[in-house]
């Protein structure tokens, strides 16, 4: 049912320990997310260096931050140490990360991309570029990377992004998305791939999904909760709840976080809200059936992301607890 595994939370021990026993259980793929965690280079060298078999993906590596010369270099060296097991997964982030920490410039996200991509692909296959557009790189001597050619993935939230990424990309990242906003994604990315007639076949639309296993609602919901927020707060992920019928989440956490009664805004999220952005189940056997509804809207890949219960006593060994009961 799960084809791989998002690793997050901790250091690059716990990370690189996520990957071993997701590959050990039999998960296809392992990705790193790259916001509050330790960077994905450092972790993916790290996985690389434990495991054998999985493949290693970014989840996603923001644009704005790694110019493609310096992507480029990158990924060819993480691809070459792990034998050809690289996914570039790219994505645009948010203002506040690339601003407001990176102190780089956020702009013009839809021809960013795809120039990005262009540029990254032209580099790992060796040309040496002489450009000078969004992104600017001239004469640098490309070392072209062995054989399989490096997959690129888009994670994609908005039509726009999604049809250019149908357009252009080897896969999809649909992130914490509900049944409904997939079927959606998927017309929006059949409809990029009409425009250059490309085949369905030829891409992957992957999704993660976060999982919770316990008995107790509230237990589980708590994390989520708190996952939420930071979701709440980007304009890009409010305006995909508005446009997926969370309108009234939305206000109700809005109002109650701006009139500063913030515990009541995180607690107050519905269970409906939870529930259709993230798999709840009393036992491994609900999570899957849950799940099986993201297959029948017609995403290729469930990736698990294992989110420990508020009652955990070790939050490393809970999403272990939960890869391996999750396994294939």
């Amino acid at each position: 049912m799960f084809n791989g595994v998002v690793l997050h939370e901790g250091g690059v021990h716990e990370h690189t320990e996520q990957a071993v026993v997701a590959e050990q259980h039999g998960f296809d793929s392992v990705w790193v997310t790259e916001v509050h965690g330790p960077d994905v280079v450092t972790v993916l060298t790290a996985a690389s260096a434990k495991t054998k078999r999985v493949t290693l993906g970014t989840g996603i590596a923001p644009i704005y931050i790694r110019d493609p010369y310096l992507a480029a270099t990158t990924f060819g060296a993480l691809h070459e140490y792990s034998s050809g097991r690289m996914i570039a997964g790219f994505g645009v982030s948010t203002p506040a990360i690339v601003t407001n920490w990176h102190g780089q410039n956020w702009s013009k996200p839809l021809a960013s991309m795809r120039e990005y991509v262009e540029l990254f692909r032209k580099l790992t296959a060796g040309e040496r570029l002489k450009h000078n557009g969004l992104f600017q790189t001239v004469g640098g001597p490309a070392r072209p990377i062995s054989e399989p050619v490096i997959p690129v993935f888009i994670g994609a939230l908005g039509n726009k992004m999604l049809e250019l990424a149908g357009e252009i990309a080897d896969g999809i990242i649909l992130n914490f998305p509900t049944v409904s906003a997939s079927k959606k994604a998927i017309q929006a990315i059949e409809k990029g791939l009409h425009k250059v007639k490309r085949e369905r076949k030829e891409i992957r639309i992957t999704a993660f999904l976060r999982t919770v296993i316990h008995d107790d609602y509230e237990i589980a919901a708590a994390p989520l909760k708190q996952e939420l927020l930071n979701y709440f707060m980007a304009p890009v992920y409010e305006q995909l709840f508005r446009e997926d019928g969370y309108e009234e989440d939305c206000d109700l956490f809005l109002q109650r976080w701006n009139a500063r009664e913030r515990d009541q805004a995180i607690n107050g999220i519905s269970e409906r809200m939870i529930r259709d952005h993230a798999i709840v189940g009393q036992t491994p056997e609900e999570c899957r059936d849950i799940a099986a509804a993201f297959k029948d809207a017609g995403v290729d890949e469930l990736i698990l992301y294992p989110i420990a219960p508020s009652d955990a006593p070790d939050e490393q060994e809970a999403i272990l607890h939960t890869t391996r009961l999750l396994s294939n």
